[in-house]
């Protein structure tokens, strides 16, 4: 039996704005999100607000020091890694999967990687990340494994600043765009070894990135903050 679509609230579409915010550096590390200008912002009540930023301090993206303030949080390296590590151990296996079932419809992908081609040209990576993950999420669909791309990208936050501080460097897009044709190429062909190498280049990018950026700038990664440092913060001056 097909299972009924959960409808999107308005907290999943707070939660969405709010995440692409913090991702795309809209918000920065530090700020601080006021309950009452979020509610004017988005034209709705408290609840779903409060609901939304409770997802993103479960997610790490944001702190919470009761009957304070929330906050941005810095990017957390260790999350970075454990996303990092979800997704080579379940996007490898998955592309294994595919490799090996014959007759497989690419239509969708297929569909999604020509969308990309045709603006990857002139557009801003925060513009293409989501047709990003729309391809990697159709890979799951692909394998009825939808679930697994669900919790994935719940997970993956952390992982998208970085691949987000990342995008500045030349021919980012164009580079996400050709690996994808050849991860697509490689299923078609049923040649595991060659999807498995590329989906395991193509997820560790934004990691090794980052790890030379801790060599050349550490204080640009900040561990994330407790609530009693939060509640400290909050008491500054100025």
């Amino acid at each position: 039996m097909l299972q009924p679509v959960r409808r999107r609230s308005l907290a999943d579409e707070i939660y969405d704005q709010l995440r692409r915010m913090i991702v795309t550096l809209e918000l920065k590390p530090g700020e601080t999100l006021v309950e009452k200008e979020l509610c004017d912002r988005f034209a709705v009540s408290r609840t779903p607000v409060r609901e939304a930023i409770l997802r993103l301090a479960d997610h790490g993206l944001v702190e919470i020091a009761p009957q304070h303030a929330t906050f941005v949080s810095g990017i957390d390296v260790r999350a970075v890694r454990q996303a990092h590590f979800l997704r080579s151990n379940l996007e490898i296996p998955l592309i294994r999967q595919l490799c090996a079932t014959p007759g497989l419809d690419l239509s969708r992908p297929r569909a999604i990687l020509v969308e990309q081609q045709v603006m990857m040209a002139d557009t801003e990576f925060a513009s293409f990340m989501p047709l990003d993950d729309l391809f990697h999420q159709s890979l799951f669909e692909l394998g009825g494994l939808r679930e697994i791309w669900s919790v994935i990208h719940s997970r993956k936050a952390q992982l998208d600043r970085i691949r987000f501080l990342q995008a500045p460097q030349g021919g980012k897009v164009p580079l996400l765009v050709q690996d994808h044709k050849a991860i697509l190429d490689a299923i078609a062909a049923q040649d595991a070894a060659a999807g498995e190498a590329m989906l395991r280049r193509h997820v560790a990018g934004a990691v090794i990135f980052m790890e030379q950026q801790l060599l050349l700038e550490p204080d640009a990664f900040q561990p994330r903050t407790t609530p009693d440092e939060a509640v400290l913060r909050a008491h500054e001056p100025g």
